[in-house]
């Protein structure tokens, strides 16, 4: 595989051809790819893999050239080495690093957000998103995880991709609904997902209703302790309202459950009335809830 070809144009024009410290990181992510691609030792594979994600979750200038090069040979470990499960999670963290904006002030030359361009490049195939969804369904707590903040990384440049992707593969919704019922952890990140794909996303909305959102919110939300539990719950409550601004489940929701769930939210325990800034949030959002199913709007 020619990796110079693939990478001096992009990043050349970036960095010019003055930079040599962007010019040396560039040099060294596509060495790594290469003992990745073309290596022979499963081990000395491993080690390159977790070399790269390391330089590309801490260099602007890895970041851009691993998003000109680098997605081919990360994206071939996840299609065509599921077994490797160390190699899954690898290549995952990478996608993962490749994507997250850096802290520290980018170099003078870099015109671009290479954490930008790298969700751009990564959500333009539908391909690449149905792979991703494919892996929410491994075995591997860690590859599920992963995935799940992959996905939610790509929110933040790629939201109306991501939500046209997941509408037309088949069961992707359906995968990531699984998520809720997954391992607490799991589960928080599919929410939080979740909450931004049905923003403003109609289709989106019926759909996760159809595949059961209204139980499974309620159940989580029992669970973490009603109004007295934290973020997860306010998250709940967020998606609730999402899905609810579609006027066809509102009435879905008064002909199945009814309202008793939604009121059942309105019972303090105990007879204080210090509330927490966390329990006060909920209580607000649970009271908008109510207030969108009585008056019938968004």
């Amino acid at each position: 595989m020619d990796f110079v070809s693939g990478y001096k144009g992009v990043v050349g024009l970036v960095f010019g051809n003055e930079n040599s410290t962007s010019n040396e990181d560039s040099g060294y992510v596509e060495r790594l790819l290469d003992r990745i691609h073309n290596g022979t030792k499963a081990e000395d594979r491993r080690s390159a893999m977790v070399e790269l994600q390391s330089v590309v979750a801490e260099n602007h200038a890895a970041q851009l050239a691993f998003g000109a090069i680098g997605f081919p040979v990360v994206l071939g470990v996840l299609k065509e080495e599921r077994d490797d499960v160390e190699m899954v999670r690898g290549a995952l963290e990478t996608l993962l690093g490749s994507l997250i904006p850096l802290n520290h002030a980018k170099p003078a030359k870099i015109e671009v957000d290479p954490s930008r361009m790298n969700a751009d490049l990564l959500s333009r195939e539908m391909d690449n998103i149905s792979l991703l969804l494919g892996l929410l369904e491994e075995d591997d707590f860690y590859v599920r995880y992963y995935t799940l903040q992959v996905l939610t990384a790509l929110l933040a440049n790629s939201l109306s991709r991501l939500q046209e992707a997941i509408l037309a593969i088949p069961r992707g919704i359906t995968r990531l609904m699984d998520m809720m019922m997954d391992r607490e952890v799991i589960r928080n990140e599919a929410l939080l997902l979740l909450t931004h794909l049905t923003r403003e996303a109609e289709e989106i909305q019926k759909i996760v209703v159809f595949e059961g959102a209204f139980e499974k919110i309620f159940s989580i939300i029992k669970e973490e302790g009603a109004l007295d539990g934290g973020v997860v719950v306010q998250d709940c409550l967020e998606l609730l309202k999402n899905i609810l601004r579609n006027t066809s489940n509102q009435t879905l929701l008064r002909e199945t459950l009814g309202f008793d769930p939604v009121i059942l939210l309105l019972k303090l325990r105990g007879t204080s009335y210090n509330f927490s800034e966390q329990k006060t949030v909920n209580l607000l959002s649970a009271l908008e809830t109510i207030n969108m199913l009585v008056s019938g709007g968004p």
